[in-house]
């Protein structure tokens, strides 16, 4: 009787766990649309890269350095939407401030005496 039980229980539990996968697949629609935007939101970084460099806020070995960085981004979410998944922003490392980031948010910000207040 208790192997029975035991049988019936990991059939059901098999069974209740396979079908909540299977209703947790992507919509390939979606999944479609999600690409576009984001082919979108990379081309509009890069033209804001390039925008920034005519202005003179960027020189042109760091516009290149960020252009690089986010053509290697957009290739890595073009693998993982080839594989049904999508990542969203960033690498969900979790690598925030105060949580092992090389850059240490500052404790006061820095900021010069405006004339009206001396």
């Amino acid at each position: 009787m208790l192997k029975k039980f035991a049988v019936s229980f990991l059939t059901v539990a098999f069974l209740a766990l396979s079908a909540a996968t299977s209703l947790a697949a992507p919509d390939p629609a979606k999944l479609d649309e999600l690409k576009a935007l984001n082919q979108q939101m990379f081309t509009l970084k890069k033209q804001m890269v390039d925008k920034q460099l005519d202005a003179g806020l960027l020189d042109q070995e760091k516009a290149t350095k960020i252009k690089t960085f986010i053509e290697e981004r957009q290739k890595q979410m073009e693998a993982d939407f080839a594989k049904g998944q999508y990542t969203g922003f960033g690498k969900k490392q979790g690598q925030g401030f105060n949580k092992g980031c090389k850059r240490q948010a500052p404790d006061t910000p820095k900021t010069s005496p405006s004339p009206s207040n001396t």
